[in-house]
């Protein structure tokens, strides 16, 4: 039980939506700085018995259709209006747990 509340709380924390809290929780991401978090979070989950496997992409689309049709649990890469939009121009139905950083812009 304790890894379920470990991977809540990643999960709520990256935005990614656990697999029925399954012990292998397959994401799609972007190389940075999106899969870097994961990997640095991957140790950490296999000490709770959860077995991270970690995608990467480099697009935009990908990730999204990966987990639309289930090849992935989850993805994190994007916002809610990417997400947004996303569903609505693909007739997609896939839902945020929780909002992704944004990285700071310099001018």
């Amino acid at each position: 039980m304790k890894w379920k509340n470990a991977l809540l709380i990643l999960s709520a924390s990256l935005g990614l939506v656990p697999a029925a809290w399954a012990e292998k929780l397959s994401v799609a991401a972007t190389p940075v700085p999106h899969a870097e978090i994961l990997e640095y979070v991957k140790p950490m989950l296999a000490k709770e018995g959860v077995e991270l496997e970690v995608r990467v992409f480099t697009d935009y689309v990908q990730p999204n259709i990966q987990v639309a049709q289930k090849r992935m649990d989850a993805n994190f890469f994007q916002h809610k209006p990417y997400l947004d939009e996303f569903n609505k121009d693909r007739g997609t139905d896939l839902v945020a747990v929780a909002g992704v950083h944004i990285e700071p812009f310099g001018a």
